[in-house]
């Protein structure tokens, strides 16, 4: 079973009130590139294609390295 990893767990150093402000950077960053992922979407989807065959190219690639 997988562990989650937290804020708490990244930054053990911060106080709950930094925490916070990390949470709401990261909320504010995941909003913004979802809505740039959505427009592509819908404007360029093309480009969705080729990330999504990048990616699986790469996984491809880093799976074959697995001794």
């Amino acid at each position: 079973m997988t562990k989650k990893v937290t804020l708490r767990d990244l930054f053990s150093e911060f106080t709950e009130e930094q925490l916070s402000q990390v949470a709401e950077v990261l909320d504010g960053y995941f909003e913004v590139s979802w809505r740039i992922y959505e427009r592509l979407g819908r404007e360029r989807p093309e480009i969705i294609d080729d990330l999504v065959r990048s990616r699986k190219m790469k996984a491809k690639v880093d799976s074959s390295n697995i001794c």
